[in-house]
């Protein structure tokens, strides 16, 4: 909420420095470590691309006319999508750093959430008005509103690609399950927390989901969404969720980043 992005040792978990610069919460960040850069979305309306060499701005991104919510790295493309408050998902060339395409009013209302997915690549979008949409990669048009949509906002997307499936989380509490390949609703798990559903994280294995919640716990769940485990520590809504190898780390509004281990869930 300060506008800083903290910078963390992965090997010692060792705080290394802060990224200045935005001027509102920043709301979203991804990485390519082969392209050696960091992108982070705020509420300033304003891209951030940043060397992780020299832990500078390359480059600042404008465009959107409302807080940018989420982005999506698209490596194999060199391209990064970002979706908004305004409404709107745009699509940048990382290599000239110039806007590709702009999808105005792609929702009707702001949108929360971005993942990839398949081959040929598309990428799916969650949103503000509870629909979730699929769009082709290679046009930039929508192939499928899927339906079922949530009873609330659209916060979070995982994919769990070797199983060929899924999953959104709402404020409606619930998590559904999607096809891949049919992109129908193959699961609708309600109540799965005692608040908003704000985040998804997938383990490496792809075997195990994670949620986070405004109720400040995190969740442990298996392939068929039966809950597995319930990680309690958070002091306030957990905002965030990142898996990286054995490690979950979990971002609250209780200012804290938690580290949990995971290998035990498989």
């Amino acid at each position: 909420q300060d506008g800083g992005i903290m910078i963390w040792d992965l090997n010692n978990l060792q705080y290394i420095g802060t990224l200045p610069g935005h001027k509102g919460f920043v709301k979203c960040l991804a990485a390519s470590y082969a392209k050696k850069y960091l992108c982070s979305g705020s509420q300033d309306r304003t891209i951030r691309v940043w060397s992780l060499e020299s832990f500078s701005t390359a480059k600042t991104l404008y465009g959107h006319t409302g807080g940018v919510n989420t982005i999506l790295l698209l490596e194999n493309q060199d391209v990064l999508v970002s979706g908004s408050e305004d409404k709107s998902v745009r699509v940048w060339d990382l290599a000239t750093f110039e806007p590709l395409a702009c999808m105005e009013q792609a929702h009707l209302g702001g949108i929360f959430a971005l993942t990839s997915f398949g081959s040929p690549l598309h990428v799916v979008s969650g949103a503000r008005d509870r629909s979730l949409k699929v769009w082709d990669c290679s046009t930039w048009t929508v192939t499928k509103t899927l339906h079922p949509p949530h009873y609330d906002g659209v916060t979070s997307i995982a994919v769990a690609g070797k199983h060929g499936k899924f999953y959104s989380a709402s404020r409606d509490r619930s998590i559904k399950e999607w096809d891949v390949n049919s992109l129908s609703n193959s699961m609708h798990s309600l109540h799965m927390h005692g608040d908003w559903v704000t985040a998804l994280a997938m383990s490496a294995s792809e075997d195990v989901l994670f949620s986070g919640s405004r109720d400040s716990t995190v969740k442990v769940w298996d392939g068929e969404l039966q809950c597995q485990d319930v990680l309690q520590g958070h002091r306030g809504p957990v905002s965030a969720l990142a898996t990286v190898g054995n490690r979950l780390f979990s971002a609250s509004h209780d200012r804290t980043v938690r580290v949990w281990r995971i290998d035990q869930y498989g």
